[in-house]
């Protein structure tokens, strides 16, 4: 007989044998618990952000099981075009002939990605947890800079677009344009995404203030 799975988040968590950051001592559901309910000294998260955080999971693993780089860049831009809106058709269909070129399915795998209703119910019914409704968070902030970022890369669309009709730049229209906004540690190298910045909670773990 199969293993019983609670719903669909446990079932993709033990598909790919999702764990939580090195960081965290625990399972991967205390510290999805962790991080919603703001536990300890954890910072409180969103649902969306969570969400976002652990299907970008399931795409890292299933990246190295077909050995496509993981880095947090590709996965970053990968799963923009794979999920975003206002995402051109033909960008989405580049990735998607990109993806079936390394034996990767992207439907099967978008298939695996949660939204915010799954994992509340994941949270509230199969681990039966509550969040204090004064301490929700709001995420304006990290909205901003998504609004701010999809904005640039409009403007930036439209200009390569005008460009390469011009033809001062060869095929700008048709290149993968990768924009994203980055944080680096005035310590060292270290440089990762604002919104990666925002999931952990810091940018440099070495460096961080304590």
């Amino acid at each position: 007989m199969g293993t019983t799975h609670c719903c669909k988040v446990d079932r993709v968590r033990a598909t790919h044998g999702l764990s939580p950051p090195a960081r965290f001592e625990g399972d991967l559901d205390s510290y999805l618990v962790a991080r919603w309910t703001g536990e300890g000294e954890t910072d409180s998260a969103g649902l969306r952000t969570l969400s976002e955080w652990f299907n970008k999971q399931v795409l890292k693993a299933i990246y190295r099981d077909h050995g496509r780089s993981d880095s947090s860049v590709r996965l970053d831009s990968d799963y923009e075009v794979l999920q975003g809106n206002d995402i051109p058709d033909h960008k989405r269909a580049e990735l998607r002939s990109e993806l079936a070129d390394d034996g990767i399915d992207s439907e099967t795998t978008t298939k695996q990605f949660i939204g915010k209703s799954t994992l509340s119910r994941h949270l509230k019914d199969c681990l039966d947890t509550t969040k204090d409704s004064s301490s929700a968070e709001t995420e304006w902030e990290i909205d901003r800079v998504r609004v701010a970022t999809n904005t640039y890369r409009s403007h930036l669309e439209s200009a390569l677009q005008s460009l390469g009709n011009k033809g001062r730049i060869s095929d700008a229209d048709g290149a993968q344009l990768q924009v994203q906004s980055y944080l680096s540690c005035p310590e060292c190298p270290t440089r990762v995404t604002v919104e990666q910045a925002y999931e952990q909670g810091y940018v440099c773990a070495d460096h961080r203030d304590d």
